[in-house]
């Protein structure tokens, strides 16, 4: 399938819009280091959807303009392609920065919002979250990108992963070593600044949480707290940690189409 282009501001975004003309629409959004192909192993999960999905900027084929970026930013460009391709309203799935990136443009624009499923994301991040973050980002920018791949990779895959090396797994391992220091120094500013605990309690759309409990990026507590803010129960896969739905896409694949069924 072709990818095309679009300008969205002064940014221009990969994207990929497939499926029946038609049928709701679910837009789903990539974790940070990834691209659009995250979701390759989860597309049987939306048949029957018009399915969009993007590089957000600074990642994949789209632009990588100068950081450093803001959650208000990264969500006014998907706004802006959803207003390019004329789409009123969808159906919003997010995995870690795409559920930020989720719920920031839910909080904002929440008419254009048909549902929210929020996957291995939080609303908020501690000080301590922060500076883990932002010495990375020293790291990074001393030394380059290879320092953090390991460690990274350690916290989003279980020992079991790292061993068996699932088709997730090998695509993480390779998008994470591309990702070019300027992209992961703007990126991670715009995450340090996430702040949408108050926020989600406003929304009144059909929500999920999907967590995991071994997640070292997002503490049980936080996917409760987020939860509980929506409204809604938690739904949790395992064993894994940050990127779960890469390690168990069955699991992950039946509770979103389940919840997309009950929602549209």
């Amino acid at each position: 399938m072709a990818r095309n282009r679009i300008r969205v501001g002064s940014t221009e975004l990969a994207y990929r819009l497939s499926g029946p003309p038609g049928a709701p629409v679910v837009c789903l959004n990539h974790c940070f280091a990834a691209d659009h192909r995250y979701w390759d192993h989860h597309l049987s999960a939306f048949e029957d959807f018009r399915v969009l999905r993007h590089d957000a900027r600074g990642h994949g084929e789209s632009d990588a303009p100068a950081g450093p970026y803001s959650l208000a930013m990264m969500a006014g460009d998907l706004i802006g392609l959803l207003d390019a391709l004329e789409i009123e309203r969808v159906n919003l799935c997010g995995v870690s920065m795409g559920g930020m990136i989720s719920q920031t443009a839910a909080i904002a624009c929440p008419e254009r919002v048909a549902s929210l499923a929020l996957v291995n994301t939080t609303s908020e991040y501690t000080e301590e979250q922060v500076r883990a973050w932002r010495d990375r980002v020293d790291l990074v920018l001393r030394e380059g990108i290879e320092p953090v791949c390991a460690p990274l990779m350690a916290r989003w895959f279980t020992e079991n992963a790292a061993d068996k090396r699932p088709p997730g797994y090998v695509y993480m391992e390779e998008r994470i070593s591309q990702m070019a220091p300027n992209s992961f120094t703007a990126v991670i500013e715009a995450m340090c600044g996430l702040d949408t605990t108050e926020g989600l309690a406003s929304l009144a759309i059909p929500s999920i949480v999907i967590a995991t409990k071994d997640d070292p990026g997002v503490p049980t507590a936080s996917s409760e707290k987020m939860a509980r803010r929506l409204g809604v129960k938690p739904h949790w896969i395992g064993p894994a940690r940050h990127l779960a739905t890469l390690e168990h896409p069955e699991t992950f694949n039946e509770l979103i189409r389940r919840f997309l069924l009950n929602v549209t």
